[in-house]
């Protein structure tokens, strides 16, 4: 006797999904690892200056002021002041513009009280650019 295979028993009616859901998650996944994110940063709104203000030629270059702390003193662009010498000094400066730069470096032997009257100085006078570095090589 001859066996009969059995076919399978689809009816007319039904599908078989799993193909379908296989190349929907193929799908999916293609589509996942090929979008480029989009680039917050490069879409903010900046205020950036017209094109018609680039006449550079009348800014006036960065007014640099240094200080440099000594365990025996302070020196203001090469030149040695005292406490109050340089306090009367940074008030004329304050005077001229608030918004000097002003580079406070630091000896290493220097005694942080030193940099604390440096610093209490800017802040009586109204000088609040201020940059502090710390330098061995005093």
């Amino acid at each position: 006797m001859a066996r009969k295979r059995k076919k399978s028993e689809i009816h007319a009616g039904e599908l078989n999904l799993t193909a379908m859901i296989d190349v929907a998650f193929q799908l999916l996944s293609f589509f996942i690892i090929t979008v480029k994110p989009v680039d917050v940063v490069a879409n903010l709104n900046v205020f950036r200056p017209s094109p018609e203000k680039t006449n550079t030629q009348d800014a006036s270059p960065a007014k640099l002021i240094r200080i440099q702390v000594f365990p025996e003193g302070f020196v203001i662009n090469d030149r040695d002041v005292s406490v109050r010498q340089l306090e009367a000094l940074l008030v004329k400066l304050a005077e001229i513009d608030k918004n000097q730069t002003i580079l406070i470096m630091c000896a290493n032997a220097s005694p942080h009280e030193k940099l604390v009257e440096v610093l209490d100085i800017c802040a009586k006078v109204g000088l609040n650019n201020l940059s502090v570095v710390s330098s061995g090589g005093y």
